[in-house]
């Protein structure tokens, strides 16, 4: 009987020291934050995106043409083959494990097509969108990537923008652009799909675009 009562306080006093050595990570609560490894250069107005669970994060203020690769399971950052333009405020999609960013803002306003393969860590050149923009999100539908929207600049930088509503599509497969019914209302906005529709939501709105329905197809140059 002693010998039992002596296991049970035994068990007991290494149940209590793993709780007591436990990992932080282990501890903490839901609904709470926790931090992680700060991005090496910090910068707003970037674009991040992931393939095969990490997470790049490509461009942003300056403008500058950082790419910094974040893995979420050892908490560290790696340096990255840089954009071959510096922007910020782009366009991302990620499709067919290729990160791809449209236009943005660096000297002038962009339309450059420029794609990130994560597997070689090196960036290709595409066929530039037909509207040079910035200040757009880009959605990928039946593998096709949909640029709305966005903004130019009137005069230079101190003159202020101009919002657009075109709707350009670019496809992957054969690096061609196509024209497609443009928005309605070009407020700034944010954008989601789902069911193959595209949702763009701003200013008060909620717009649906239905790429299989709407707007006769005008190809642009390649």
């Amino acid at each position: 009987m002693k010998k039992s009562v002596a296991l049970l306080l035994v068990l007991a006093l290494a149940a209590s020291c793993l709780i007591a050595f436990s990992p932080a990570s282990a501890l903490v609560a839901e609904n709470s934050w926790v931090s992680k490894a700060p991005m090496p250069t910090g910068r707003g107005y970037l674009q991040v995106a992931v393939v095969n669970g990490r997470i790049y994060a490509i461009g942003g203020s300056g403008p500058i043409d950082t790419n910094e690769e974040y893995d979420p399971s050892l908490d560290n950052w790696t340096e990255k083959t840089s954009m071959p333009s510096p922007r910020q405020s782009f366009a991302i999609a990620t499709f067919n494990g290729k990160i791809y960013c449209f236009g943005g803002l660096g000297r002038v306003v962009s339309a450059d097509n420029q794609v990130y393969d994560p597997a070689t860590d090196s960036w290709d050149t595409k066929a530039p969108m037909p509207t040079p923009r910035y200040g757009l999100p880009a959605n990928v539908v039946d593998g096709k990537i949909y640029l709305i929207g966005g903004r130019t600049l009137k005069e230079g930088y101190n003159q202020g923008f101009q919002l657009l509503n075109v709707t350009e599509v670019y496809d992957p497969s054969t690096d061609t652009w196509t024209n497609k019914a443009p928005m309605p209302n070009s407020e700034g906005y944010v954008s989601a799909v789902i069911d193959d529709k595209i949702y763009v939501i701003g200013s008060g709105e909620t717009q649906i675009y239905n790429p299989k329905t709407l707007g006769a197809q005008v190809p642009l140059h390649k």
